[in-house]
């Protein structure tokens, strides 16, 4: 990943506006709703069905990126197809992720 692109994630996560804040917690809820439900495996396609429909579309994956980085996802090695019927990168491999560890629910609200 480049400077650049770890940037603009970074903002993302960190951005101080309310409504980003509740943004951050509604995807650490889906993790924790998708892994609780797949057996701690975490898909972009099964964990979208917990987000809800006001979110940006580029917040979960910003954060789903931090919290691989801060140690609460691994990579599994195993890739599934996105999976977004509206996308065009509904057939765009994605990676299966691990919960590890619990989630603080409140880990991005002093970002």
């Amino acid at each position: 990943m480049t400077a650049a692109v770890q940037d603009e994630l970074d903002v993302i996560v960190t951005a101080w506006v309310p409504s980003q804040r509740d943004s951050r917690r509604a995807v650490v809820r889906a993790v924790m709703a998708d892994a609780s439900a797949h057996r701690g495996l975490v898909h972009a396609s099964t964990m979208r069905e917990h987000l809800p429909p006001w979110m940006s579309p580029h917040v979960p994956g910003a954060v789903v990126c931090a919290l691989v980085r801060m140690g609460y996802l691994t990579p599994t090695g195993r890739y599934r197809p996105n999976g977004q019927e509206e996308s065009r990168n509904r057939a765009k491999p994605s990676e299966v992720r691990r919960l590890v560890k619990a989630i603080p629910p409140d880990l991005f609200d002093n970002a």
